[in-house]
């Protein structure tokens, strides 16, 4: 049985160091960047709520995977490594590019405030298409334990 905490830790502990990261990162650029234009803080809000509440999704991921992988069978303990193996490397690298990525809307908004709606509606976008990367890891690992 004490395997199995290997393969929840693995699903839960690599999405959630991660996702403390970037969210730090994450609400560290917005502070700075409603520093550098106030006039815009409630834009750069809106783009850090939504940043980070993607973000966290990886962990919630990572969170339904170490609890099916506690309750398994103790005999499908390399199924439960594989498992939380693949959701949790999948959240560390979904954490990491929606990061980058609302960051750098972040970055582009102080820039060019005149373009906020189309960063934004791109910046939605590609968030939605890295987040299908976490859907993966979630599906793979899902697979693993069935």
């Amino acid at each position: 049985m004490d395997v199995l905490y290997i393969g929840a830790w693995l699903a839960i502990g690599l999405a959630w160091l991660w996702v403390g990261i970037w969210q730090g990162i994450l609400a560290k650029k917005s502070i700075e960047v409603m520093g550098k234009n106030p006039d815009m803080s409630g834009a750069f809000l809106i783009l850090t709520i939504l940043g980070i509440a993607l973000v966290e999704s990886a962990a919630i991921y990572g969170l339904i995977i170490a609890f099916q992988i506690i309750g398994a069978d103790p005999s499908i303990w390399m199924k439960a490594i594989a498992a939380g193996a693949s959701i949790g490397l999948a959240g560390l690298w979904v954490g990491i590019g929606e990061g980058l990525l609302v960051a750098g809307a972040m970055d582009a908004t102080l820039r060019n405030p005149s373009m906020r709606g189309k960063i934004m509606t791109y910046m939605i976008l590609f968030l939605a298409l890295v987040e299908s990367a976490a859907i993966y890891g979630l599906i793979v690992a899902f697979q693993l334990l069935g």
